[in-house]
């Protein structure tokens, strides 16, 4: 029988739910996602308001073994606005009757067409071209996104209970921030680190989409340090580096976090690329200058830090860590064997008591 098609609908043929569902076409309802879904005895479909939930319901059947190929799909995705089909099949077909859109499986010779109970006639279609040209965003609340016409200010609503990669990424990035671990701190515990763990998750989900995303790699590995796991951290920030390897940030964290396991080599290598992209950095010459130290260089982390001052002639953190490469050099101080050690004080000489002073050797 021919079917309603509303919105955005995935369209499956049956006979491919016979093969991958547990019960068959008949159990289209186990994993349909809405009301806006039904079937027929040839073909069976889910209508969305969202091209994003649509997409979702995508991957799920994918998962299930079903095929979205360019030869022979199981299934297809057809956008009422403007009758697109994709990818391109043979075995359905569109017509439009009493201003719907109906599909039917070719060569099905039935009149009697299924549609859901409640109607959705009423409601206005728009291409995401459309969308982008006509309106502006204004916010989402309850998985219903608000827009707003340009021209007129009215409002439209468009409802969707999926998250896309870069809300998803947003809120995780969110947390991941607000919980961040400063290099050389303790990792994170308690609710902190349930919240970043949670992000961790999500995060996972975001690289897996989006592989080659570099700010995606960074935000995992940031979150993998929070919690404590720094050989996660590494990896995924050295991604990030070998993804964008002339973004300082990428560069910045993953120095910092090489420093913090005691991977002084490495550190200093990425510290002296960042150096050569942002040579007249006061932060960057200071984390340098930190390497340098680590890696049993005092002299020339004096010098480093000189430049750094000649910027930034008030950063205490520098005049610091210049006086400690000096004591180092000078003896003063022992060469720190760990990023904790360097930045303990040094341990001051006791005083000695008056009688000692006195009468003491």
């Amino acid at each position: 029988m021919p079917i309603q098609l509303l919105c955005t609908a995935v369209v499956i043929r049956n006979e491919a739910l016979e093969r991958c569902l547990d019960g068959g076409a008949a159990n289209f309802g186990a994993i349909a996602p809405n009301a806006m879904s039904y079937a027929d005895d040839s073909l069976s479909q889910a209508s969305f308001m969202s091209p994003v939930d649509a997409e979702e319901f995508c991957k799920d059947l994918e998962l299930r073994g079903l095929q979205r190929n360019d030869v022979d799909p199981d299934f297809v995705v057809v956008s009422q606005n403007d009758q697109s089909v994709e990818p391109e099949c043979k075995w359905l077909i569109l017509f439009e009757w009493e201003d719907r859109l109906i599909g039917t499986l070719r060569g099905s010779t039935s009149r009697t067409v299924i549609a859901p109970q409640k109607s959705f006639d009423n409601v206005q279609h728009y291409s995401a071209d459309e969308i982008a040209e006509k309106f502006e965003f204004v916010t989402r609340k309850d998985n219903v996104d608000t827009y707003r016409n340009k021209e007129t200010g009215e409002l439209v609503y468009s409802a969707r209970r999926t998250e896309t990669d870069d809300e998803i990424f947003k809120n995780a990035f969110d947390t991941v921030w607000q919980n961040k671990r400063e290099i050389g701190h303790p990792a994170k515990t308690g609710d902190a680190k349930k919240e970043v763990l949670a992000a961790i998750d999500n995060l996972q989900k975001v690289v897996a989409r989006n592989p080659d995303s570099p700010r995606a790699h960074l935000a995992l590995g940031m979150a993998w340090y929070s919690v404590g796991k720094a050989d996660n951290g590494i990896r995924s920030l050295r991604k990030a580096n070998e993804l964008d390897p002339e973004e300082l940030i990428y560069l910045k964290e993953l120095s910092g976090v090489l420093l913090s396991e005691s991977f002084f080599e490495e550190a200093l290598e990425y510290s002296r690329r960042a150096v050569v992209i942002s040579p007249d950095s006061p932060d960057l010459l200071g984390n340098l200058g930190v390497t340098e130290i680590l890696n049993q260089m005092p002299e020339r982390a004096a010098v480093t830090l000189e430049k750094a001052l000649k910027f930034e002639p008030n950063d205490q953190v520098n005049k610091n860590l210049r006086r400690i490469a000096a004591e180092i050099n000078s003896g003063q101080r022992p060469q720190p064997n760990s990023l904790q050690e360097l930045m303990k004080a040094p341990a001051q000489p006791k005083k000695k008591s008056l009688w000692a002073r006195l009468f003491g050797k």
